[in-house]
Parts: C-alpha cells; sequence; structure tokens
C-alpha cells in the first residue's frame, strides 16, 4: 500500500495544502517546532483516527477551530482510494470517516490502511501506565486481525453495562442477584480479549528475540510478560465491586511486563536503550504483519536522534520489503544518512508548510 498524497485542514500547525509523496521514502527536514511531526502524526491520524502522540484528539486541532480534516490518496492493489477523516467538535461533536466519498464504518474504514509509527520522544510502550501497553497490544492484533476491534469493543460494551449496574446496585435500585447474567456475558467477552492478547505477545516476543540476536544489540534479555486479570471468579470479588461500583477485573486491568532480569526494563535500561527496545518491537510489529498479509504498512519513523544506533537502524530499514513506504522526520542533517540509501523524497517543513521538495535517485 502507498500513500500517493495528503490534505489537511486544520491539523495543529499545518496549513492547508495538498503534498505528494514518493512511493518508497520520505524524509522531512527543518528546525524544531516547524510542523515535520505534524505531517506524520496526520498521516496516522487518517489511518487510525487516533493520535501517536496523544490521547487528547483535541489537541489535534489548530488554535481556535472546532473542525479538523484529513484525506489522502491511497494505492491499494493497483486501486487508488481518497479516504478521509473528519471530526467536529462543540454541539455536533462528530466524526465522519468517508471512502471515495461514501461513509463507511470505522471497522471498514481501518481496514483500507494500516501504519506503524515510531517515535524516540515518547518510550510510554516502556515506561508509561498500564494503560499505553494495553493500547500497545490493541492496535498490534487488530493490525492483523480486523475482527479484533468488534470483539474489543463488544467486551468494552458489556463491561460499561456492568459498571452501570454496579452503581445501581451501591444505591440500592438494584438486587445483587441481577449481576449473574452480566457476569457469564463479561467473561465470555472477555474470555475472547485475553486469548488474542495472549497470542499476540507470544507470537511478538519470538519475532522481537529473532531480530534482536539478529543485529547483535547488546541488550538481549530482555522478556515480555503479559499478565491477564482473570475473570473466571468474579462472584468472589462481587461485594468490592459493589462498594467500587466498578469491574475489578477483566481485560481493562491487564498488564504487560517488560522486565530485564525479573526487573522492569525502564528502571534498568538507560534512554538510548529504551529507545533501541522499542525501535525493534516496532520491526517485530512490521514483520507480524508481513507474515500476515500479503502486503506491508505505511511505517512512521518520528525524531531520529543520537541516542538511536543508527547502524542497526540503517540496516533494520534496508531489510524491510521494498514495497513498504517510510516517512521519517529529524532536526539533525547527520541522522538522516541512515534512511537515504534509496530512492527518497526530501520535504523542507517550515511553520507547517512545506517549502522545498527534491527527489533523490
Amino acid at each position: 500500500m502507498i500513500l500517493r498524497g495528503l490534505t489537511t485542514r486544520n491539523f495543529r500547525n499545518l496549513e492547508e495544502a495538498e503534498t505528494a509523496f514518493h512511493p518508497q521514502a520520505n524524509i522531512f527536514v527543518g528546525r524544531n517546532g516547524q510542523g515535520k511531526t505534524n505531517v506524520l502524526e496526520a498521516i496516522y491520524f487518517l489511518a487510525t483516527t487516533k493520535s501517536f502522540r496523544t490521547a487528547r484528539v483535541a489537541s489535534l486541532f489548530r488554535f481556535t477551530q472546532n473542525d479538523v480534516f484529513v484525506s489522502g490518496v491511497v494505492h491499494r492493489d493497483a486501486v487508488d482510494k481518497t479516504l478521509s477523516v473528519g471530526l467536529e467538535t462543540g454541539e455536533a461533536k462528530r466524526r465522519v470517516l468517508m471512502i471515495n466519498g461514501e461513509k463507511v464504518t470505522l471497522p471498514s474504514y481501518l481496514n483500507a490502511l494500516s501504519v506503524f509509527a515510531y517515535s524516540a520522544s515518547r518510550l510510554e510502550i516502556m515506561r508509561g501506565a498500564p494503560e499505553e501497553r494495553r493500547r500497545f497490544l490493541d492496535r498490534g492484533i487488530a493490525s492483523i486481525n480486523p475482527a479484533y476491534l468488534e470483539q474489543l469493543t463488544r467486551y468494552t460494551r458489556v463491561l460499561r453495562q456492568r459498571n452501570a449496574l454496579l452503581a445501581e446496585i451501591a444505591q440500592h435500585r438494584q438486587a445483587a442477584a441481577s449481576l449473574d447474567a452480566w457476569d457469564n456475558e463479561l467473561m465470555v467477552a472477555a474470555a475472547v480479549v485475553h486469548r488474542a492478547r495472549a497470542a499476540y505477545v507470544a507470537d511478538l516476543a519470538n519475532v522481537f528475540a529473532e531480530i534482536v540476536q539478529r543485529h547483535g544489540y547488546h541488550v538481549s534479555n530482555v522478556a515480555m510478560i503479559y499478565r491477564p486479570s482473570e475473570t473466571a471468579e468474579l462472584a468472589k470479588h462481587r461485594r468490592d465491586e459493589i462498594r467500587a461500583r466498578t469491574t475489578l477485573h477483566g481485560p481493562q486491568r491487564d498488564l504487560l511486563e517488560f522486565l530485564v532480569d525479573g526487573r522492569p526494563a525502564s528502571e534498568v535500561l538507560s534512554g538510548g536503550e529504551q529507545k533501541m527496545i522499542v525501535l525493534f518491537l516496532k520491526f517485530a510489529k512490521l514483520e507480524l504483519f508481513r507474515r500476515r498479509h500479503d502486503d506491508a504498512p505505511l511505517f512512521l519513523l518520528d525524531d531520529v536522534d543520537a541516542e538511536l544506533d543508527l547502524e542497526i537502524l540503517q540496516d533494520l530499514l534496508s531489510n524491510l520489503p521494498v514495497s513498504t513506504q517510510v516517512f521519517a522526520t529529524s532536526a539533525k542533517e547527520v541522522f538522516l544518512q541512515a534512511l537515504q540509501a534509496g530512492p527518497h523524497r526530501r520535504l523542507n517543513v517550515e511553520n507547517g508548510r512545506v517549502t522545498a521538495v527534491r527527489d533523490f535517485a
């Protein structure tokens, strides 16, 4: 799959304009704060309706504006399709997803374009809250199994309804016995999520270990441990849950841990080592996608810096499938050398506007 071009309106500081991309590699250069990362974020938003930098969608809107719009032309399976996502805040507060001008559901939209993003400046996967690691898992699973989104949505819906019932029981508006049916619904839905997460972690850990070993990286003993919050004995926790007015067990409480010799990797590894581990994880996700699909996703590489082993990075990039379209940013010229081995387009970004474009063979 190839993203031919991108158009944005009111997306952060980006000017409203259409930007055309090289089918292989696109390198965005410019000083810090000019909008390089915003271009990558807009691409990610187009593909996922989310940001890879923040959970606050409101931060994507240009200051004082109450709507944001991103569209792009995607070439896949010898066909061009126009994707667009628009958000409105205020009283309207709506999201419109379209393919070739027709409104589509979220699952259909997310199947149209796949993207993975790496950002050296954000290491929530390693040292952020457990929610960040659960999101990391869920996005990875959905990339290779689109049906997982519906399964996760089903669990979330059951969880929300059960929590509402717990609050009703705590206020003596419902009998505790009314939880029995919802307990069974929750356990069935949770089991699907748990199985998917456990299988994905096992596959990801194997590919991650292969990549680290192949490159002889000195940190090779990182263990990836998935700890599901089981729902098999919900009745035992009923009193505590009624008191808390919320479900205390289930996928929303799952843990994913990265350990080095039994200790949290975020405490043992340096900042540069953590960045390299996250980079290896991203390439492992790319490899899993490649093994499951006869296609290659877009790869966004944001904020290439001195703490990354550029020799390893260059080798990783050179071993990507030829059809992988890469988008990368850096404020420093020297760190872009690892990205310039093959044909690419260089785009200068200044004050949210692409000021110059040059292709290299």
